[in-house]
């Protein structure tokens, strides 16, 4: 199996101008890839037709997420680094879990702050050898809440892999799933999701979803979460051996993680943006397969930060 968290892009993307969220991934103490990323964000914010560079806050507490408290103050540096060399440019996004979708439904946008504004606390943090302050209350916060949002898919999929398991018609229904997939029809198989987060976080009443559905293309981080969200379901229940006999062309998109729908939120909190940089191979797959169906399900397209750097500037042959 490839390594899903490294894997390279299959075809090369010409890269928009235009807002780009970051994952956390992109924040590495391997210093190729650090300057990789630097040279990047550099060329991106010197272009006029570029926007900001965007961070959610879940993607901040990923950073301070490891166990080992060396590898997170390296991974402080390394961002205290990018944020004090752009400054206000780049910026955090999403302070509530899931206010993307408020803001979409509400037209007020959502509300940012330079990433400078933990700078203290990151000081703080790496003078002392590990999280202090508001950072570690963040990390304390986070690893719970991480926690209950696995749990919470596992026991959805639990129900997915037992009727798989024993119901020929439920998995004749995946197969046709699948294969449509990459249609208007993956509207229909995750507007329960989209339905959910659309009661759960506005003041809109269920019907809303009819909204959504008659004009997906106004909605798309409430779609670029429900339908990565289902994608992630959807990985998580066939087995390996049953997708590399009957799923293989769908291979990369049905490889699981246990991190799939903290991936679809931090995706769908910039699915206004143009582009995702990350370097999950399978989210940059499944990213850019929704955004290939046709017609277009979501606005938001995916690179690694190499394919990124060669897809903004040509000349960068050897990033």
């Amino acid at each position: 199996m490839t390594n899903r968290r490294d894997e390279q892009p299959k075809e090369r993307r010409t890269f928009p101008h235009s807002d780009i969220i970051f994952d956390s991934n992109v924040i590495d103490p391997d210093d190729c890839r650090n300057e990789s990323l630097l040279r990047l964000v550099e060329k991106l914010l010197a272009s006029p037709r570029s926007g900001n560079v965007w961070f959610s806050l879940p993607s901040l507490y990923e950073v301070l997420a490891p166990k080992d408290a060396g590898r997170r103050i390296e991974l402080l540096k390394r961002f205290q680094n990018l944020y004090r060399q752009f400054g206000s440019r780049v910026r955090f996004i999403d302070f509530d879990l899931y206010s993307f979708v408020a803001a979409e439904w509400s037209g007020s946008g959502l509300r940012s702050a330079p990433a400078s504004m933990i700078d203290d606390e990151v000081t703080a943090s790496i003078a002392a050898g590990d999280l202090v302050g508001y950072l570690k209350t963040f990390r304390e916060t986070w690893i719970k809440e991480r926690t209950r949002i696995h749990e919470e898919h596992a026991e959805r999929t639990r129900y997915l892999c037992g009727h798989y398991e024993a119901e020929q018609w439920f998995r004749d229904e995946f197969k046709r799933n699948m294969d449509l997939y990459g249609t208007e029809n993956a509207l229909e198989q995750c507007d329960l999701l989209a339905k959910n987060i659309i009661v759960s976080h506005t003041k809109r009443p269920p019907d809303a979803i009819l909204t959504a559905k008659a004009d997906h293309v106004a909605y798309p981080c409430t779609w670029t979460y429900a339908l990565l969200a289902r994608l992630a379901d959807y990985a998580a229940t066939i087995t390996k051996a049953e997708r590399e006999l009957n799923f293989a062309r769908y291979d990369t998109l049905l490889t699981p993680d246990r991190n799939d729908l903290v991936d679809a939120y931090v995706a769908a909190s910039g699915g206004r943006c143009g582009s995702l940089v990350t370097h999950d191979g399978v989210l940059i797959e499944r990213i850019n397969f929704l955004h290939d169906a046709v017609p277009s399900l979501i606005h938001l397209q995916a690179f690694t930060v190499d394919d990124a750097l060669r897809g903004f500037d040509p000349s960068e042959k050897h990033a």
